[in-house]
């Protein structure tokens, strides 16, 4: 009969714990988006060089620092992006703009207008 009481708390206090866990706050980190997969390998390393397949696309500098970082476009060139506090807006004639946004120093790609000299 003891062995019966003790077996009924064993499971009465795993429902409880069980229960606990399922109303328990998540200590998961918030999910980022994802980083697209032609920008992953330049992530941190300065001097590599990155074509973009779909834009505008912006990649958050805290999950991916990409200064120094050559990004283009196809058939409408490219940039660097420059090292320093953001606030840069690069283009060039064929519509490819590269901005870093001042304080979250993330980066936006975009192209504009028809390919070639505006």
């Amino acid at each position: 009969m003891k062995r019966m009481g003790v077996l009924v708390l064993v499971l009465v206090l795993a429902a409880a714990a069980v229960a606990g866990c399922a109303s328990a706050p998540s200590t998961l980190p918030a999910v980022r988006p994802a980083i697209p997969p032609e920008f992953r390998a330049a992530c941190g390393h300065p001097g590599a060089k990155v074509e973009v397949r779909t834009v505008p696309v912006t990649i958050s500098h805290a999950d991916c620092d990409l200064a120094g970082v050559a990004i283009s476009y196809r058939n409408r060139g490219g940039a660097t992006v420059p090292h320093g506090g953001g606030g840069t807006g690069i283009g060039n004639s064929s519509g490819f703009e590269l901005t870093v946004h001042p304080g979250s120093l993330d980066v936006t790609i975009t192209v504009t207008g028809p390919a070639g000299n505006a």
